[in-house]
């Protein structure tokens, strides 16, 4: 176990990193925004953050690594009724809000817990934070296992709110600094989440049967069946038909991700996956040891309940109850 100073904000607040490690994996944790700093497998840094808390602030629209909250994905018209009242939020996407405005990835946790296999931090959002209603006590849990990452998320409201959290870890089994497109990839869904251009569902749920969509086998990430190259940003409704025992919980197999030597299973107890190619990466900072940030250089895979949820009265919570969510990375050697 470590503990480091990695920066300070312009407020002056200090951010501190944390780093846990076993035989084969390590993984380093900082303050701002419970976010992933490094996870690394045999020293292959598989998410890729940046080595000083400068790239954090100059690429916060990536939300790289960050625990996202109170809502996570869109919010249609950045508002939403609950109880016969509209609550407005920021407007940080167009007319809609992503990831709830200033959202959790960018505020300042504080340690709960430090263990030789585990970081647990919290944080206690105010009544009004991002104008969202009632405080909400956040706990995130990451515990090592041999090479599985489990996120453990729990979070408790004083009052009525609604409660939709994820992680935005972007993933490259061969290293970053090159192409992800190359992977291999399969998604358990046999439907998906239509959208508009602005990227806020349709009400629709096409099935994803014989199109660019179907992932349930396994193929290449940026080769569509017709071999034209296809991004993705959208969200698989999950098929939850293929269960197992992972570190201590029973949980759906989400999605499997192929590199060149390593191999990622992704189990949730969510009903879904936003599946998204990095299609912004190109012109931000360098990643750990200088590694350039390329056009499609990694794939995010963030477990979570379906975007803009809350439109059709899905993800809230009272007083008394508790928001809970467990997702593990899961990851194997293919060569060895």
């Amino acid at each position: 176990m470590k503990k480091e100073t990695f920066g300070k904000l312009p407020s002056g607040e200090t951010v501190d990193l944390y780093t846990i490690e076993n035989e084969n994996a390590k993984l380093s944790v900082m303050t701002r925004g419970a976010a992933i700093v490094s996870f690394q497998i045999r020293g292959l840094d598989i998410i890729g953050g940046y080595d000083t808390l400068d790239g954090y602030l100059a690429d916060v629209d990536s939300h790289h690594g960050g625990l996202i909250g109170r809502v996570a994905n869109r919010i249609a018209d950045a508002s939403f009724p609950m109880d016969g009242q509209t609550y407005s939020v920021p407007k940080n996407e167009g007319e809609n809000c992503l990831h709830g405005g200033i959202g959790f990835d960018q505020r300042i946790f504080r340690l709960s817990e430090l263990r030789e296999d585990r970081i647990s931090m919290v944080y206690e959002s105010k009544d009004g934070e991002e104008g969202f209603p009632s405080d909400l006590f956040v706990e995130i849990t990451y515990r090592l296992d041999g090479t599985s990452l489990l996120l453990d998320y729990v979070a408790k409201p004083d009052g009525k709110t609604p409660i939709a959290l994820t992680n935005h870890a972007y993933f490259n089994l061969n290293g970053f600094g090159k192409t992800a497109m190359d992977h291999d990839i399969r998604i358990l869904a046999d439907t998906y989440t239509a959208v508009d251009e602005a990227l806020i569902p349709t009400g629709e749920h096409p099935k994803v049967a014989g199109g660019p969509f179907d992932l349930n086998e396994r193929r290449r990430i940026g080769t569509a069946p017709d071999g034209s190259f296809i991004e993705y940003d959208h969200n698989f409704v999950l098929r939850r038909d293929v269960f197992a025992d992972v570190m201590g919980y029973s949980l759906a197999l989400a999605a499997e991700a192929w590199g060149e030597d390593l191999h990622m299973s992704v189990y949730t107890d969510q009903p879904g996956v936003q599946f998204y190619t990095a299609n912004h990466f190109g012109d931000g900072p360098d990643f750990h040891g200088g590694k350039k940030s390329v056009k499609n250089g990694a794939f995010c895979l963030e477990t979570q309940t379906e975007p803009d949820c809350i439109h059709h009265g899905i993800g809230f919570y009272d007083k008394g109850e508790t928001y809970r969510h467990t997702t593990v990375y899961k990851i194997d050697f293919i060569n060895t």
